[in-house]
């Protein structure tokens, strides 16, 4: 009965032995296991965040390269650009000097010469109620050719007014008062064309006069000559001028100058009323 109970006894304890040397295998090789996985995916972990960080390596190596080969693609743009705008500015300074070269051989005109291509028409220029006329008059006569388009004038005739005896007499008057100028040969707009005005021998002067006027004008120009005498623009009044004979150039230096001049002719300048010569003086179209 004992032996039963000892052989019982050394089986339990046999068994708890085994029991005891299985959970201490079971515990190596679960811990071996687990440090075995644990190593696995950490080695894992470690390659794919290898892997990770050469393809974050790559994706950032390609950005690069293709912001330096933007860049680059820049830069060559901008050096062409430049040259264009470089070979552009060369060209027009070239052109510039060719263009100053050429007007510098080309023969100087008159300024009243060249401004022909942009002359507007004179009736756009002529005033309501005006009548364009030109006339020539020796330079000299036209105030040595010192006058401008737009400016104002009297007009002297030298008229060859025939008397009851037959005889040609010279009379001198002022037949028109504050006439406006609207060209001088060509020339309806520049002013101070004076050395070309000068050096010609007759200048044709347009006025711009009422239709009583030109024909007045036209026919005082026909039968004498005419001289001209330049207005201040601020001067615009009119005034009775008597007609110019030896009587009245005797009659105003004797009263000015206290000097007798002769009539050169002997003759004296009263007649009868009958053989009275008329002079009529008009102004703005009206007889004085």
């Amino acid at each position: 009965m004992a032996f039963e109970n000892k052989k019982q006894l050394l089986i339990i304890v046999g068994a708890v032995a085994a029991g005891i040397v299985a959970v201490i295998l079971t515990s190596n090789y679960v811990k071996i296991s687990i440090e075995g996985k644990t190593t696995a995916l950490a080695e894992k972990y470690d390659a794919q965040q290898k892997q990770m960080a050469a393809q974050i390596l790559q994706r950032s190596d390609q950005q690069m390269a293709a912001i330096a080969q933007e860049l680059e693609r820049v830069k060559a743009q901008e050096a062409a650009n430049m040259q264009k705008q470089t070979a552009a500015i060369q060209a027009a300074q070239q052109a510039a000097m060719q263009a100053a070269q050429q007007v510098a051989r080309a023969p100087q005109q008159p300024a009243f010469q060249a401004a022909k291509s942009r002359k507007s028409s004179l009736a756009v220029k002529t005033p309501v109620g005006k009548r364009a006329v030109t006339v020539k008059i020796d330079s000299l006569a036209a105030v040595g050719g010192l006058i401008n388009p737009g400016d104002f004038v009297d007009v002297i005739a030298h008229l060859n007014v025939l008397a009851q005896d037959t005889d040609k007499k010279n009379v001198t008057a002022m037949i028109f008062q504050s006439l406006q100028v609207l060209a001088i040969n060509t020339n309806e707009d520049d002013p101070g064309a004076y050395d070309e005005q000068q050096a010609a021998v007759s200048l044709k002067i347009t006025f711009a006069v009422d239709p009583q006027e030109a024909g007045l004008l036209a026919f005082a120009d026909k039968n004498g000559s005419l001289e001209l005498a330049l207005r201040s623009p601020d001067d615009s009044d009119h005034k009775k001028v008597k007609a110019s004979t030896w009587k009245t150039l005797a009659d105003y230096v004797l009263k000015n100058q206290g000097v007798d001049i002769q009539n050169p002719d002997g003759v004296s300048e009263t007649k009868p009323e009958g053989n009275k010569l008329n002079i009529q003086i008009f102004r703005g179209g009206k007889e004085l």
